[in-house]
């Protein structure tokens, strides 16, 4: 496959994480019609049509499910080429990570197994640290934290945004029915973050540039993100979840969109590192690893 087709194939396969073509644009911080452009482009090389694509709807072909399946290892095996011919040991060596918690659940798995097969001398050492003194004193080469920064003694990159919306099971909804407006929120079981904020609200914008602060009904707070989507699974309440886990949770019937005109307020993800670690190559393609996870969290 040529090296033109290998960053086509990259773009597929954030279109698909994606649920279309728009939010891959949005993710990748591309035009609408240069996605689109890759993906025709794709199906050219290919010699077959990958995905149905409407207004509306974005629907993989028999193919297109196929080569899905089959990118990961074709991306992977061509980073091994890649590493291989290169031959400087470049990516070898230990990177030590540190991720908030409100971030352990973003899904790093498929883009650090491609990372790892085509760095065969890399090393990953991943935490989930919310102390600030932990982070300081624990000898990270990266953190991946939410929001606001806090230590400015560090260097820091914008990975994106995170995007999450509100859902709910479908048991829940039919016990206690779906809440129309933020304002009805109070009546509901709403399962927040401990410490995520001291009065009962989430902060929402809506369609037209509207936002809201909703005051929350509920018993549960939840200081683990994997815990709380668990929960959130299970029929307890509703939560706010990344956009592509509620796509997920759509298209295999596990979830609900709850006020689908609304979502929490967008909230800025970061890196930051001890001055100077950035110019590691192994720490530099880490990094490239996180910014992608990130935006395929839309």
């Amino acid at each position: 496959m040529a090296l033109d087709s290998l960053d086509d194939l990259r773009v597929f396969r954030q279109i698909v994480s994606a649920g279309g073509i728009s939010a891959a644009a949005r993710a990748l911080r591309r035009s609408k019609n240069a996605v689109s452009q890759r993906l025709a482009r794709l199906e050219v090389a290919l010699g077959t049509r990958l995905a149905d694509r409407t207004t509306r709807e974005f629907r993989l072909t028999d193919n297109g499910e196929r080569l899905w399946r089959a990118s990961e290892e074709l991306l992977a095996a061509a980073g091994r080429t890649e590493a291989a011919l290169s031959g400087d040991g470049a990516l070898d060596g230990k990177v030590r990570v540190a991720v908030r918690s409100a971030l352990a659940a973003i899904g790093l798995g498929d883009e650090l197994a491609q990372l790892l097969a085509g760095a065969p001398g890399l090393q990953l050492q991943l935490a989930v640290v919310d102390d600030d003194a932990e982070l300081r004193r624990g000898g990270y080469d990266l953190a991946v934290q939410p929001g606001r920064l806090r230590d400015s003694a560090l260097v820091a990159r914008r990975l994106g945004t995170a995007r999450y919306q509100l859902a709910a099971s479908p048991a829940y909804v039919r016990a206690a029915g779906a809440p129309r407006r933020p304002t009805e929120l109070v009546r509901h079981q709403c399962l927040r973050r401990l410490g995520e904020a001291p009065e009962l609200t989430w902060s929402l914008v809506g369609h037209g540039e509207r936002a809201a602060t909703a005051r929350l009904g509920g018993r549960v707070e939840c200081s683990d993100a994997r815990l709380l989507c668990e929960l959130i699974y299970a029929g307890v309440g509703i939560g706010l979840l990344p956009a592509a886990e509620v796509r997920r949770g759509q298209r295999d019937g596990t979830l609900e969109r709850v006020l689908p005109t609304w979502e929490y307020a967008p909230i800025p993800v970061w890196v930051v590192s001890p001055k100077g670690r950035l110019a590691l190559p192994r720490v530099a393609r880490v990094v490239e690893v996180l910014a992608r996870a990130v935006a395929a969290l839309n």
